[in-house]
Order: C-alpha cells, then structure tokens, then sequence
C-alpha cells in the first residue's frame, strides 16, 4: 500500500545490521493494512449489492406478481404458462413426447407425437415439486421467474467482485466506488429487460429469465477458470454450461464456446506448463453439455440441431408463416434480416417519451421491417442504448477497457468470454423474428461489460478530488434511475395479457395523474362506430357513445387474421350497458329430466342463453350458459346449484372485438371470440323459461349496474 512506501521512503536510514528486519516489519503491516481493506471493502461491497438488490425487487416483484391487480405469488397468464410442467409430466413417465393438443400452435410434429423445442432444465427443476403435488401444474411460471432473478442477482454480485479482484486486487473499496456497484445492481435488476419479461409470466419469458442467471453465472465460473484453474471451478463451469445448453441454444452454444476456447487455450499455452493439465477437462466442460443437448434435440426431433420449422402446428394453420418460411429458403435466420434488426435493437432513439403517465414507455408501434423483407413476427420493442444507457455505455467503455493493447491487471482474460458473451447476443441480429424479451440475450454481455467499466472507472477516480467522484456516482445515479423509470414504464404498460380489470385500472391511473399535471388524454381520444384494424400505442377509442372504451397496445396483428378479426390490437377498457347486461337469475328444479331454457341477451340471429337440468343430487340444479350463432355455437362450463338460489349473471357481446362471454357470481363460465351482427337486444324486468313451473327466472338489472364512468369523464373533457 502506499502508506507503507511512504514510510520506507520517509523513514531514517536504519543500522545496517537491521535492514532486513525492519523491511521486512513494513511488509507485514503493509500486509495487515490491506488484510483489514478488503475485509472493510467487501463488507462495503455486500451492503452495497444487497441494498441495491433491494431497491429493484420492489418493482420486480410489483410487476413479476400482477400490476393493477391483487398481487399473486403462483400469478398465471391466460396461456403458454404450462409447457415445462407438461414435459416433467412426459419425463416421469420416461419419455419427452406430449399429449395430442397439450401445446396447441406451439407444438412440433416428428413421428406421429408432438413435443415442445423448450428446453429440459426448467422441466428439470420441477421434478421435486410436481412428484408430491398436481395442484402447482400451470402455476410454477411465476416463482422459477423469480427464482431466474435471484440467480441473476446473485451471480452478478459474484462477478462483480471477481472482476475487481481481477483488475485492482487488494485496492481499498471507498464509498463513492460501494455506491456505484449499487446503483448497477440495481440497474440490473430493476431498471433492465428484465422486467418487461417478468410483466408475462409465461414459457417464453421463463426461457430467457433462466437463461440471463446461467450465463452470468457460467461467466463468473469460467473467469475463475482463467485466473486460476481448480477442479471446483471447473466442475462449476461444466453446471453452468450444461444448465445453459438445456435452456436456450443461442447462450448454451456461446457457452460451449467460450469453455472450448478457454480448454484451447490452455493447451496451446507453452510458457505455464501447469495450464496444459486443465485443457482436457475444460474441452469436456464444454463439449459435454452440447452433446447432450445435442442427444436430447435428437431424441425430440431426430436432428441434433434445432428443428424444423414445418414441424410446428402454428406452420401448418397460418399462410402468412408459410409465406415468410418460403420467402427465406425455410428458415427463421437469415443475413438479410441484419439491417432491420440491428435498427430495432441498437438505435439510439428506441423508445417513447409521452405526456400521459407512465411519460418512458415502448415505441407506439412494431420494429419497422427495412426493404420490405418479411420477418415472422415484429412486436413493439425497445433499443438496448435508449431503455438501458448507463449498461449500454459501460459495457462500451468495458470492451474498450479489456481489448486496448496494453490492458490493466488482468481484465485480458476476460476477454474470449466478452467474445462469447457478444455472439449470443449478435445472434439475435440473424433472427427474422423481433421482440422486447429478446434484449435479454444481451444482458450477460451488459453485465460483464459494466462490471469491468465501474472497477476501471475507479482505479481512475483513485487519486481524483472527492468533487469528480461525487460527481461521477451522480452520472452513474442518474442513469440508474432513468433506467428504472423507463423499464418499469414500458412493464406495467397493457398488452394481449391483461384483462379487463388491470387495463382499467391502468386507464383510470393515466387519467388521475393527468388530472395532477394539466395534461389532458383528450389527444389520445377517438371516436366512432367500429374500432380501426390498428392504432399506436395508448390511442383510447370510444364506441357509440361509451358503449365501449378500448385502448390500443399498439401490437400488428395483421398477419394473424382471427387476431385482427377480432381486433386484439385494442384492449378492452369499459362496457357500457349496450355492451353488458346483468342478470339476477333463480333455479327452479324441473319437474322433469328436459332441459329449460332462456334467452337472456340476443344479437341478431345469435343469442346467448342460460338452460336448466335437473340434477343427479336431489334439490339441485344444473345451470350451464351456452352461444347459438349457427355455426360457432359454444357451451359453457356447467356449474350445480341449489334449488331456489339466486345468482347474479354478467352478459358481455362486444361485436366492437367479436367478444362474447358469461360469467356467474364473479366466475367465468364461457367466453369466446364469434362473430357478432346485428341490433342487441334483451329482455326488461322479469322474464322465465318456458316450463310450468319456469325453472329459471331472470330478471334484468342492468339498470341499477354502475355505468361506463370512466369513459364518461374521458368525453366530457375531450
């Protein structure tokens, strides 16, 4: 340390008899100084991360479990929530393949059987929990996400450290250096891509949750197999590697990579004999992994490497994909896809500044397709430099840091897992296929890129003013919290997800804080008499005089067209009585085993009824809502009663979305999208089936149902 050289210098020339002794006695308290710094340094350090890990899973968990709803630890989406469940399910029963029409559009036809191209780790991390219970199936999404998290964060403090250790040793950690590690942690963890993925608890998002924390984690095991090789390390590496490979290909493969390299490395090194001896074993770190994820993607679809996009369901029922496959010689990647993508991903401007809360949101619309080249699917997504700047702008000066040509300490070893760590995530530059929870495929390369920034920042700041290093935790402060706002924005914003309830409140939360700051969502309002196919984004759309309010997620369904059929650009915000009756209902026992029904709303020639059957139980009744509309009738979900009980039911026929659905006392029964034409209609006051006694009376109460309040406020200030 510098405060014994100090010493040495300054000190009197000691008898040359005891010259030795007294260096000797300034090395070992130069020894105990820095013992006493980094024991004082990593406590600051883990403060630090912990605070900072803190702060972000406060909107993590707020999104992760439902926002603008009651919160739900086992949160569920409406679908693709229970692919790995299903597949632990095939596994315990020593096979891979799945049940006929368990999968829908996602599954992949080989041989007769259908499977999932999901991976078997997820699957994997199930087991204990699906071999002594069934009632978590379809629920388990929610937790592994935050499990995923965890991971992240823990494996991200790890590396950090590891980093720092790499570069500055045993250099004291000061306040300014501690804050900074916390703020991006939080970053990381709160003010990144990773919580727009956790805003959809479905399979998709899981996928690349997992894949963050293992490849940040094979990251930190295989930078310690750099800087001194052991067998735990390796066997660490082989985990994380093997972990990746049965998650996601694009990260498992740069993965296998990096180990491979690294194993290369080792035994090409003819200056350290002692590095020789871990090439093998780091070649099988590597190599392992891919052949048994090769094994499994054989066993699934008899190819060792992805699969074939024909295969897929999805394929076989939408002409557009066949048209996008056939345009790109039968393949989802391509290089002309590069220009496109690079534009989605890496533009500087790739996010929406709005008047209306929550002010940082996505673009309005899809990533643009350049040239008229035909991508599989375009969702509204953000740039990695305009939703994550501060990450994006370190890992810039982390890459700088750790190929200059003289580096500093031994940032150079980090250098093949920059390499791997950047192809995963160029990979995606291939792909003909764009969406928001793909800029998690960046996030390992951010990760690495920041950690090696912030400790080379410091060693700079080291003999600096404490003005320049207060001023630099400011910067760092700034963008850490632009960051958070922007990602919590664009998470908690309506997409395909949400139903009713949460979009309304959202609306409701838009309109109250545009009340506070004078800004009016009048500009956002439009109105007529059928909803457009499109819209930007937070467009609101009133119908005939608030017997709809939608508002648009901004989402190009055009290619679909059941979707844009029934407009699922536009999320429904508030029915009007013209749109949603409610019903009071009593069951009567029959007194005979026919069935009884009774029209409660029609819609044209189509109408929704309500029928009774007597139960097997006796004094009970069996209710079941059904759609007759020719040739989409629909039955609904039966549900028995006691005799005499009355109930309350809730009609919705929204031919603005070609929506119909029914619910009793809260619960829904039957919903549908169907085609919708015509005057609506229902009956007033009390109405009966036509049995004697009627086994079901209806009474119409809509009236006295709170009306469209929202939308009426939104129209009386446009």
């Amino acid at each position: 340390m510098s405060l014994s050289s100090d010493s040495a210098i300054l000190a009197p020339p000691p008898p040359s008899g005891d010259a030795d002794k007294l260096f000797d006695g300034h090395r070992e308290a130069a020894r105990e100084i820095d013992d006493v710094d980094g024991v004082c340094g990593k406590k600051r350090f883990i403060i630090a991360s912990i605070l900072g890990a803190a702060v972000a899973a406060v909107p993590f968990l707020w999104i992760l479990w439902g926002t603008w709803q009651s919160p739900s630890f086992f949160r569920k989406t409406v679908y693709q929530d229970n692919f790995y469940d299903l597949q632990t399910r095939a596994m315990f029963h020593g096979h891979l393949w799945l049940a006929k029409g368990s999968l829908g559009i996602e599954a992949f036809v080989h041989g007769g059987r259908e499977y999932t191209y999901f991976g078997l780790f997820p699957s994997i991390l199930r087991m204990p929990i699906l071999a002594v219970t069934s009632n978590l199936d379809g629920r388990l999404t929610a937790p592994f996400i935050l499990a995923a998290w965890l991971l992240t964060a823990v494996m991200t403090a790890l590396l950090f450290w590891r980093v720092r250790i790499l570069i500055r040793g045993s250099a004291a950690l000061g306040a300014g250096e501690a804050w900074s590690y916390g703020l991006l942690m939080a970053t990381i963890l709160g003010g990144s891509t990773l919580l727009l993925i956790a805003s959809n608890t479905y399979v998709f998002n899981e996928d690349i949750s997992w894949s963050v924390g293992l490849t940040i984690g094979g990251i930190f095991a295989m930078l310690g197999v750099l800087e001194r090789p052991t067998w735990g390390r390796v066997a660490l590496t082989l985990f994380f590697v093997l972990a990746c490979n049965l998650d996601r290909a694009n990260t498992g493969w740069a993965s296998v990579g990096a180990a491979v390299l690294i194993g290369i490395w080792f035994g090409w090194d003819r200056h350290r004999a002692g590095l020789r001896r871990w090439c093998l074993p780091m070649l099988a770190a590597g190599l392992v992994p891919l052949i048994i994820g090769c094994a499994v993607n054989y066993a699934k679809f008899k190819v060792f490497f992805g699969v074939s996009n024909y295969d897929q369901v999805w394929t076989h029922v939408n002409a557009y994909r066949r048209k996008f496959l056939a345009s790109n010689h039968n393949a989802e990647e391509g290089t002309t896809f590069i220009p496109s993508d690079v534009l989605a991903y890496l533009r500087p401007d790739g996010i929406r500044f709005t008047s209306a809360f929550p002010f940082i949101t996505l673009p309005s619309g899809p990533a643009p397709a350049l040239s008229g080249v035909l991508f599989d699917r375009r969702y509204r997504t953000a740039s990695v430099p305009a939703s994550m700047p501060l990450l994006f702008l370190l890992t810039i000066w982390g890459l700088i840091t750790a190929f200059r040509p003289k580096p500093i300490g031994k940032v150079a070893l980090t250098r093949v897992l920059f390499l791997a760590a950047g192809a995963a995530a160029a990979a995606l530059f291939l792909w003909g296929y764009i969406a928001p929870r793909y800029l998690g495929d960046f996030m390992p390369l951010l990760v690495l890129g920041s950690a090696v920034a912030v400790v080379d920042i410091w060693r700079r700041m080291e003999s600096r003013s404490r003005r320049v290093k207060s001023v630099t935790v400011g910067c760092v402060a700034v963008l850490a919290i632009y960051s958070m706002v922007a990602n919590i924005g664009m998470a908690i914003t309506p997409n395909e997800e949400w139903n009713t309830h949460r979009v309304l409140a959202f609306v409701e939360a838009q309109h109250s804080v545009s009340s506070l700051t004078g800004e009016s969502l009048s500009g956002n309002l439009h109105f007529g008499s059928a909803l457009p196919p499109w819209a930007p984004a937070d467009q609101l759309f009133v119908i005939d005089a608030c017997a709809g309010l939608y508002i648009s997620n901004g989402e190009d369904v055009s290619t679909v067209p059941a979707q844009q059929l029934a407009r699922r650009t536009w999320q429904t915000v508030e029915l009007g009585h013209q749109f949603m009756r409610t019903f009071e209902v009593t069951a009567a026992n029959p007194i005979s085993d026919t069935t009884e029904s009774v029209s409660l709303v029609t819609v044209g020639p189509a109408n929704v009824a309500l029928s009774a059957t007597r139960a097997s139980s006796a004094g009970s009744v069996r209710l079941m809502p059904k759609f007759y509309g020719g040739v989409s009738n629909v039955d609904g979900q039966s549900v028995t009663v006691r005799a005499g009980s009355r109930h309350v039911f809730v009609v919705i026929t929204d031919p603005a979305t070609r929506f119909i659905s029914v619910t009793m006392d809260g619960t829904l029964r039957l919903e549908a999208n169907v085609l919708l034409a015509g005057a609506i209609y229902a009956p007033r006051g009390t109405f009966e089936s036509p049995g004697t006694p009627a086994a079901i009376s209806a009474t119409n109460i809509t009236a006295a149902t709170p009306g469209p309040s929202l939308c009426r406020s939104l129209v009386s200030k446009a």
